[in-house]
Formats: C-alpha cells, structure tokens, sequence
C-alpha cells in the first residue's frame, strides 16, 4: 500500500474567517467524478454552519463549488446543516441526508456542558437531478421514538432495494437521566417517505460501551454489510478498540460488535473488488495520524504490520488522550481536535480515494489522497 497523489479540496487558510474550519467529510465517486461535501463554520461549533459541496472531474487536481448553504430556518426555527451525505442511490440522481441541529438559542452549544445531552436535530433526504447543484423533493427521515440523534453517513441502497439511513441516538439536551447510545439504520421502502422500525446496529443495553460514528459499508458481491466503530469506554473514561459488527443484507440482523485489535476512533470501510476490506481511521493517540489498514478476513484480523499512515498532524498532541478522561471534558475536546473523519471509495482504475479534515485550529482544510493497495 502506497500513496500515489495528494491534494486539497478545500483550503481554508485563504478562506473568510466565517469558513475557517472545515470538516465532517462525506464522498462520492460515480464515473471518476468526485463529489466531497464538508461543513463549514467560524468554529466547530457555530450556531451558522452550513454545508459545501465541491466537484472534480479530473482526479482532484481541480475543483468546483457546485454547491453550498442549505437554508438554516427550518418551519420558523434558527438552525444550522452540520452534515449532509450525499449518495448516487438510483443511477444520475444524487440524495442527500443533511442533519440540521436547533440553533435558535445562541448561548446553547451543541452539547450541554452539564448533562452532555445534544442539540434537537432533524434529519432531511433531498435530491438532486444536476450534479449537486440543486437540491429538492426534501422529506424528512422518520427517527422516532429515540432521541439526540446525528447522522452518521450517506443514505444506502440495500441490495433488497430498500432505502438505509445511517444514524446515532443518545438523549436530549436537558435531559440529566444516564444516557445509552444507540447506532442506527432506517430502512425505507419508498425512498424515504414511510419508514419501517429502527433496525439497531450496535447498543449496549448497559450504557457503559458508545459505539459511536457507525460508518457502513456494503459488500458488492453478497450485499452484506459492515460497520466499525469509534468505541468509548464510559467505565475506564476512555477509548478502547475500534470495533466491526456485520449485518445481514436487508440490514436488519447485526452480530455484536467485537474488536480490530487496533486503537483508533472513527474508522470508514471499504470493500475491494478483491475481496478484501479496507478501513481509512482516525489515530488521535500519540502519533496523531490518518491510516490505512487491511483485513483479507472480512475485519477478523488487521494487517496492522503493513498499514499505512497518510495524514500526520501538524497540530501536536490531541486534547484528551493522554489517559482517562472526565466524559464532559472529553465532549468539549472534540470541538478542538484538528483532523479526521476519514472517507475512502473506489477508482475505476483500481485506487482508492480518500477524503478528510486536517490543518491547525485556525485553518482546517478539507484534504484527499489517493492510495494503491
């Protein structure tokens, strides 16, 4: 594994200071055109963040803004786009899922300092027909009964041809109970307009493991899924393992999730022509990088011997992960990390691309790669 070409989507150190911090990476390949979508703000917590959407139609050398600005009241209420994941679900028509999060309270942050609950958040599917330039036919994605939820990934076209919304569940702002987390998917047989029951991927019904930032992929020759796992330890108030679960193809079975075997956070798969399964993660332990590793067993075992680094941060040590730490603190450290959010998809020549944050805290740019396996 080695990487062939590097680059920048989006560069903030020349950006205004209202689009200095990039991040929250969603990608897609169709035909070697590449989309990257980010959301960008003053801060990573910005009561008037909002999403961009660039283009390449030539292996990343040069980009486009196709897109940006969702609009931020939403039936009468202040609110920002703090992700959207953008799909080619049915062939020529990109959908998005954009979670818009409750900004009208501009001395809330996202999480409370005091209960760690989240923000009121609603996730929307829209379409577009052009490329990503505009966006229509918006339907709202049905999460109840669960609350504090996120978007955790591009909607999926199942290979029972049902729709599947990647999501995560924890609990209200305001609400002082002990939390449980849940990874989700909402499967829709009418391309989001009636959902059936929530299909959970990953929960500990003790409430003591998060299986955080689910990121799904789907096996193309059986139609099996995978989803891994940023995965925190509320117990020993730190990080463990990533973990791996796999489903069934109608995404409604999953196994338990068990460990890679190796330290990370948010871990994005990829499955090979081949066979094999790639992952592109987070590593914010010491060194804090971006790495590529291997499983030629569906996530059973990692190649950890021949993995590779392709980001390294520039920014020194990452807040937080020098051993335990206080679950409240460990929310406000996320607000000040400097890179991640990996994505990696497929070339039709073979390569992988990937997409990602990075830079200082006053400048993170939206960064790719393109890696031979």
């Amino acid at each position: 594994m080695n990487i062939i070409d590097r680059g920048l989507v989006y560069d903030a150190s020349i950006a205004p200071e209202s689009r200095r911090t990039g991040c929250f990476t969603s990608l897609l390949i169709s035909d070697d055109t590449i989309w990257v979508s980010f959301r960008y703000g003053r801060t990573k917590d910005d009561i008037n963040e909002n999403i961009m959407i660039r283009r390449s139609t030539d292996g990343g050398h040069s980009w486009e803004t196709v897109f940006e600005t969702f609009p931020h009241v939403v039936d009468g209420v202040h609110g920002a786009y703090r992700y959207a994941g953008i799909g080619e679900v049915t062939p020529g028509k990109l959908t998005a899922a954009a979670c818009w999060f409750d900004r009208s309270d501009a001395s809330r942050p996202l999480s409370s300092p005091e209960t760690q609950g989240t923000l009121p958040a609603r996730i929307f599917l829209l379409d577009s027909i052009d490329g990503g330039r505009t966006w229509t036919d918006t339907r709202e994605v049905d999460t109840r009964p669960l609350t504090g939820i996120a978007s955790t990934g591009a909607p999926i076209r199942l290979s029972t041809g049902e729709l599947a919304i990647p999501y995560e569940a924890w609990k209200d702002y305001d609400d002082t109970r002990r939390g449980f987390h849940h990874a989700i998917l909402r499967i829709s047989g009418d391309e989001g307009r009636t959902y059936k029951p929530a299909a959970v991927v990953a929960h500990d019904s003790g409430g003591n493991l998060f299986y955080w930032d689910q990121r799904v992929a789907v096996n193309p020759k059986t139609g099996e899924l995978a989803a891994m796992f940023w995965t925190h330890d509320r117990i020993r108030e730190q990080d463990i393992d990533v973990h791996i679960a796999h489903g069934s193809p109608d995404g409604r079975t999953w196994t338990p999730p068990h460990s890679c075997g190796f330290a990370g956070q948010i871990a994005n798969p990829l499955f090979m022509p081949d066979g094999r399964l790639l992952a592109v993660y987070v590593h914010r332990h010491d060194p804090p990088t971006l790495r590529a590793i291997v499983s030629h067993d569906r996530g059973r075992t990692w190649d950890k011997a021949g993995e590779l680094v392709f980001y390294e941060s520039r920014s020194g040590a990452e807040s937080g992960m020098q051993g335990a730490r206080n679950f409240g603190d460990y929310w406000s450290d996320m607000f000040v990390w400097s890179f991640g959010h990996p994505e990696a998809r497929l070339l039709s020549n073979g390569e992988v691309f990937v997409a990602f944050y990075g830079g200082i805290p006053t400048a993170l740019s939206m960064h790719w790669v393109r890696l031979a396996l």
